[in-house]
């Protein structure tokens, strides 16, 4: 994540009950819902940023709010308070996308978090939501540690929840970070924005490699194929992790085998290919070599 964050910084720079079982179908498939609180508006507010997040997910759906809390009543905020998580997934009601980002936590207390977090997922899977990807806390102060572990306890029990380590991610880079260790600047915002997308995008479209079927090859001639992948996002970089090729073959970056082949025989490799999120795959790859001349 960190190589994925400098690239696309180089490239830029610059309690309640849960909703009735009979919505369980309303989510919609394509939508991707963020439920944010202030800790996003830097992405929010910043197209930079916001760019990163949305790239590839023309259906998102913002939902950030200052001071939004999971459970109970909000924070105030400029003399309102916001609908908490509950709250608002009940008001989005079919419009709640299939897939969401829960980024709230910050404003709960430490006391009653292990129920508010349960409370939010069962809300969440009982509107329709097939997925939930949950950003852990920075751990500026010591509670959110404890909060962590807690996250991670609670959402062990439910399949449909991965956690998005923004914690790790973003450990002693104190100048992504206002001064209260949990707001951003511009490269925080940058950083948060790539992590949600990459792991929006190792789960909804996973790297995966078929095993391919080559045509035989001959030597002396010129051979050429290229292998596919599915998922991920481009650019992809390929390599041979255990062969080697056949003398006179190479793999290239792009995963085109190319070259003129200068020795008979069967062969097995190992290729492995990687994308721009940090995502790997691997597949054997059989290949044949039949001598110069020989029929078929």
């Amino acid at each position: 994540m960190r190589v994925r964050f400098l690239a696309l910084l180089g490239a830029v720079c610059a309690l309640s009950a849960a909703a009735p079982s009979a919505s369980a179908a309303s989510a919609q498939p394509g939508r991707i819902t963020v439920i944010g609180d202030s800790v996003l508006t830097a992405v929010q507010w910043n197209d930079k940023p916001l760019s990163i997040l949305e790239q590839g997910f023309p259906d998102m759906d913002l939902q950030i709010a200052i001071c939004r809390t999971l459970t109970g009543e909000s924070c105030p905020f400029d003399g309102q308070r916001p609908p908490n998580l509950v709250d608002l997934v009940h008001a989005l009601g079919a419009n709640i996308g299939a897939t969401v980002v829960v980024e709230v936590g910050y404003n709960d207390s430490e006391d009653g978090f292990a129920d508010a977090v349960d409370t939010s997922i069962q809300t969440l899977l009982a509107a329709g939501v097939q997925r939930i990807l949950w950003l852990n806390y920075h751990v500026w102060d010591p509670r959110f540690a404890a909060m962590n572990t807690v996250l991670a306890q609670v959402a062990s029990r439910y399949p449909q929840v991965t956690i998005v380590d923004w914690q790790s991610d973003s450990f002693i880079q104190y100048s992504w970070f206002q001064g209260d260790g949990i707001h951003l600047v511009m490269p925080g915002a940058l950083a948060i924005a790539a992590l949600i997308h990459d792991s929006l995008v190792r789960a909804l479209n996973p790297l995966a490699l078929a095993k391919p079927v080559l045509p035989v090859a001959r030597v002396g001639q010129r051979f050429t194929a290229r292998l596919e992948v599915s998922g991920g996002e481009a650019p992809y970089q390929w390599q041979v992790t255990s062969g080697p090729l056949p003398k006179g073959l190479h793999l290239l970056a792009d995963g085109t085998l190319d070259g003129t082949p200068l020795k008979a025989g069967r062969m097995s490799i190992a290729v492995e290919v990687g994308d721009a999120t940090g995502q790997e795959a691997s597949v054997d790859v059989d290949l044949l070599v039949r001598p110069r001349g020989s029929p078929g």
